[in-house]
């Protein structure tokens, strides 16, 4: 039996990131962090979080959220 990786909801998010709901969602919105849309939700991969915050402190690609 597989298992499913953690999905965050925008909620979650902003508490691991330490951002508001509302710079997740244009990070979302803009294409920086990845996620999906299931139901009327957003989900957010684990994976799509761990990227982000790599790129963001590793000095990888400049995203918005730098700018």
């Amino acid at each position: 039996m597989k298992t499913l990786e953690k999905m965050f909801s925008i909620k979650e998010a902003k508490e691991v990131l330490s951002l508001s709901y509302n710079t997740v969602y244009r990070l979302i919105n803009n294409g920086t962090i990845n996620a999906v849309k299931i139901g009327g939700s957003i989900r957010i991969p684990h994976w799509a979080l761990r990227n982000f915050i790599l790129e963001d402190t590793v000095g990888g690609k400049a995203n918005d959220y730098q700018q």
